[in-house]
């Protein structure tokens, strides 16, 4: 890969920046369809790393040609877009691990807000 570029809300970017990663805040998913859609037709040579609210809400068409395209390839990773309800962490893993395994987890009786979420 030639480049990792990240898609994401505008709020977390700076921290991208700041690794030195090339990050581009889109407040909706019409502007992440435009960025992906430039890549693709310019046949960009990248790792592209998308909020997963986003990558979610693409149009099944340009998700087709993401994925049958050999120059850009992505990936999701966790993320909120502005104006989504906030996620707990406990959330956010059990979300991920249902999704990479298949199957729900149960974190049990712990009560929200608990120091395990920190």
């Amino acid at each position: 890969m030639s480049r990792l570029r990240v898609i994401a809300s505008p709020d977390v970017v700076t921290g991208f920046h700041l690794a030195g990663v090339e990050a581009h805040g889109v407040q909706d998913v019409e502007a992440a369809e435009t960025l992906l859609e430039t890549w693709l037709d310019e046949r960009e040579t990248a790792l592209v790393a998308i909020e997963d609210g986003l990558l979610a809400a693409l149009s099944p068409g340009l998700l087709r040609r993401l994925e049958a395209s050999e120059t850009v390839l992505y990936l999701a990773i966790p993320g909120a877009l502005a104006g989504e309800v906030a996620v707990t962490r406990r959330a956010r893993i059990a979300r991920l691990l249902r999704r990479t395994i298949g199957v729900q987890i149960s974190f049990g009786a712990e009560p929200e807000g608990s120091a395990g979420e920190r």
